[in-house]
């Protein structure tokens, strides 16, 4: 793993991440303070919202840029990223290109950070974006139903 200057270590964004467990779309964007027009979202894959708390609470600031971002803030006017493709392009434009790239759960063992699925077999979402510590991700894995994942360690 490469050194990554101003990034947060990984047990910070794990102690950050809010599980699927304890809250829902709804619960985070009340908890989080975020625009409550996403309460009227069809589509309401939660993902990226839990990464993008994990980073910004870990005291990494999300900086929007070109990757579509949606202008959602929480109530201290911190960006956060809702969309998986929105996430996999700010972090390879801030952090750099993925360390581990593959298709099998294999590929990723032992090691631990942000991981994105894409290219998967989902009605409803482009992708899934989680935290992999190395044998387990924070919210779902999805190996078998995805063909491009790739990992930014941490």
């Amino acid at each position: 793993m490469r050194p990554r200057p101003g990034w947060p270590k990984f047990s910070e964004l794990k102690s950050n991440y809010p599980s699927y467990e304890s809250i829902d779309w709804d619960g985070l964007v009340d908890k989080e303070g975020l625009d409550s027009w996403l309460k009227g979202v069809a589509d309401k894959n939660t993902c990226a919202m839990r990464v993008s708390r994990a980073l910004t609470h870990a005291g990494k600031e999300i900086v929007p840029g070109s990757c579509d971002w949606s202008g959602v803030r929480d109530s201290k006017n911190r960006p956060y990223i809702i969309r998986v493709a929105t996430m996999r392009c700010y972090l390879e434009n801030q952090y750099g290109p993925a360390d581990v790239t593959g298709s099998s759960e294999s590929d990723f063992r032992g090691r631990q950070g942000i991981i994105v699925f894409e290219n998967c077999r989902f009605q409803a979402a482009t992708g899934h974006v989680d935290l992999w510590d190395g044998s387990s991700c924070a919210g779902h894995a999805y190996f078998s139903d995805c063909s491009n994942i790739r990992l930014f360690e941490f």
